[in-house]
């Protein structure tokens, strides 16, 4: 059982989802490990227990991050994301308890600067206080004792994985080396054959028409559905902004003074000349050249967005040389302390020098610092007030309205009572309870159960109040009424089939090899644009055998085999490809993001020690009452 769990620690789902773990942890973490009823542990970690009610927790924020990010709920199930939770739970906890083993901790101070680097702890002046952090603990719903203990594990767990990879080299010319393996290009010629010149001479018999349907009776298949009425509790409806007193609404403001200051910034242009900090002296001297080169032009009368324009690298800036309106602390030090100070309208006199290298900046306007006063922020701050009493009523409100469901009453006059409507939907499928009201899966199959819902549902941003008022069981389509679908199909297929034949037959004829004139010619030869490794060979859809097939290949050769390919208008056909000739990648790229690459590759060591450094407290570990089967459940 422990190996299952081992098999996936290198899979692409799993690094997916322990970075996401990570993400969640800052604020909920595992928590603490204190009570002790067997029959709700998922596992028992060295005689530690990790238990439902936290590893629920977890699988649904989980879940709902990676749904958001266009995972399907059908690609989380086939990755058995509820085994990748409870997975990287276990792991998490053997860090833990490695680094307390070791005698490792987190200080009071290490504990507080954590605290500080979170905007939600600080005062309007950016500092921590007492009244402040008790202000973000509150908006948090979570107990100081309770969010200390999981910040300082969470610190703990990453201060010894940081200890484990503090000692990683990289060779540096790794980095140029993959480089130039992801950006080099290929350029392909091809011969594409249409399908669509054989459909006229396909047909499809009734026999063959009718065994595609039983073999593919799961295509025609309606899913189960169901239709609900539901009564939607937004924060912002239950609480009348004009029934909040006057006072409360001052004293608001004045703890929330940072919402409406807006903060002095300056709108900026600038020209930067790339430049490593780690570059030697005549490459300094190179960009110091390059710059005078540039002031010169300035000087002779051209426009700064003109020379801008003709002188920043991609990203550098926006046409012109924009960088917009920036504000104090959003960029580096030079820069910002340059931007500040200088006077509007003119060009800095000398080039400013940051991590970036140097730039000539020219400054538009200033705009200082600005507090909005009370009355002109009273109706945003009332309607903001409202919305927080509002969430805070939400369950006292939707209890109350549970009630009335599961009671059988009129939902429109229950609903009515608080200002709110309800609503009635479509008859929907579980997916499209997931995709068009945004339930979770979990909850769209508690819909479709036939079970009462004696829960509040979270849909999105929104809490529900449901009653299903309908379900339609699966069904399956008609045969008469798919025929001549699956006709049309049929036919296709063979079309594809006779076009992949004809293309196999001309590929007999190749030789490796440049192209003479005559074979473009008579063949209809044509050429892609550069395509890049596991890109898109256009004009087709992505193919990845073909984009893998292209880069094994040698300048000069027909591609062995025939492809069978999709464009973007829907139309098949079947390929031959010949790489006419490989483009290298571009050095000046290189020196644009080599820094990127450098990081990654750092980085990426520091994974693959870590991740050792993981397996072997794995096999060290004493683990027990592994409910795989109840990770399973969860993904449905």
């Amino acid at each position: 059982m422990l190996d299952a769990i081992r098999s996936n620690t290198q899979s692409f789902l799993v690094k997916l989802a322990f970075g996401v773990i990570i993400l969640v942890f800052v604020f909920w973490g595992i928590g603490s490990f204190t009570e002790t009823d067997s029959s709700r542990v998922m596992a028992q970690v060295n005689g530690e227990p990790i238990l439902e009610p936290q590893f629920y927790k977890r699988y649904q924020r989980i879940e709902q991050q990676l749904m958001s990010q266009g995972t399907s709920h059908e690609q989380l199930k086939a990755q058995h994301l509820g085994r990748l939770v409870l997975q990287n739970m276990i792991a998490r906890l053997l860090v833990l308890q490695e680094a307390k083993r070791l005698g490792l901790g987190i200080s009071p101070l290490e504990l507080r600067r954590a605290i500080e680097q979170n905007p939600l702890f600080l005062n309007d002046k950016g500092h921590l206080d007492k009244e402040s952090y008790e202000r973000g603990l509150n908006a948090l719903r979570i107990s100081t004792a309770e969010f200390e203990q999981q910040m300082r594990e969470e610190l703990l767990y990453d201060k010894m994985l940081e200890l484990v990879s503090s000692s990683v080299w990289v060779d540096p010319s790794l980095a140029h080396k993959r480089f130039q393996f992801m950006f080099e290009k290929r350029i392909l010629d091809y011969i594409f054959v249409p399908a669509k010149d054989f459909f006229d001479q396909t047909m499809a018999k009734e026999d063959e028409i009718k065994k595609y349907y039983d073999d593919h009776k799961i295509s025609f298949t309606v899913p189960k559905k169901a239709q609900i009425t539901s009564i939607c509790l937004s924060p912002d409806k239950l609480v009348d902004p004009k029934t909040i007193a006057e006072a409360d609404a001052q004293k608001w403001y004045t703890a929330n003074l940072a919402k409406y200051t807006q903060k002095e910034a300056v709108r900026v242009a600038h020209i930067l000349v790339p430049l490593s900090e780690k570059a030697s002296d005549e490459e300094r001297n190179q960009a110091m050249a390059k710059i005078h080169e540039i002031q010169a032009e300035l000087a002779k009368g051209k426009a700064f967005a003109e020379v801008a324009d003709a002188h920043n690298q991609p990203n550098a800036a926006g046409p012109g040389g924009e960088l917009g309106w920036i504000e104090r602390g959003v960029t580096v030090q030079p820069f910002e302390d340059a931007a500040f100070s200088q006077a509007t309208g003119v060009v800095s006199k000398d080039p400013i020098a940051s991590q970036f290298g140097l730039h000539l900046i020219l400054v538009h306007e200033k705009r200082p610092e600005k507090i909005s006063s009370f009355e002109e922020v009273k109706d945003e701050l009332l309607q903001t007030m409202a919305k927080e009493e509002g969430r805070d009523k939400i369950n006292e409100v939707g209890e109350s309205l549970l009630e009335e469901v599961l009671l059988g009453k009129d939902l429109n006059t229950a609903a009515a009572r608080y200002g709110l409507k309800a609503e009635k939907s479509d008859l929907l499928s579980a997916d499209e309870f997931v995709q068009k009201m945004r339930f979770s899966p979990s909850d769209a199959a508690l819909i479709l159960s036939g079970t009462p819902v004696d829960t509040l549902l979270q849909a999105g941003d929104d809490v529900l109040v449901v009653r299903v008022d309908k379900i339609e069981k699966e069904s399956l389509k008609p045969f008469e009424t798919v025929k001549s679908e699956i006709e049309k199909t049929l036919r296709e297929q063979k079309a594809q089939e006779a076009a992949m034949a004809k293309a196999s037959d001309i590929r007999k004829e190749l030789k490796n090899g440049p192209i003479s004139k005559e074979d473009i010619a008579q063949k209809h030869v044509e050429t892609t644009k550069p395509v890049e490794r596991s890109g898109l060979v256009e004009p087709f859809l992505e193919n990845q055998n073909l984009s893998k097939a292209c880069f094994e290949a040698n300048v000069n050769d027909w591609l062995p085999q025939v492809f069978a390919l999709k464009k973007a208008d829907g139309s098949l056909g079947a390929g031959i490809f010949h790489v006419q000739a490989i483009q290298p990648a571009s050095e000046e790229d290189w020196e644009r993001i080599h820094t990127i690459l450098e990081n990654g590759s750092a980085r990426e060591a520091g994974d693959s020690v870590r991740s050792l450094f993981i397996d072997q407290l794995f096999k060290r570990a004493k683990i027990t009452d592994v409910h795989l089967e109840k990770a399973d459940r969860v993904d449905g």
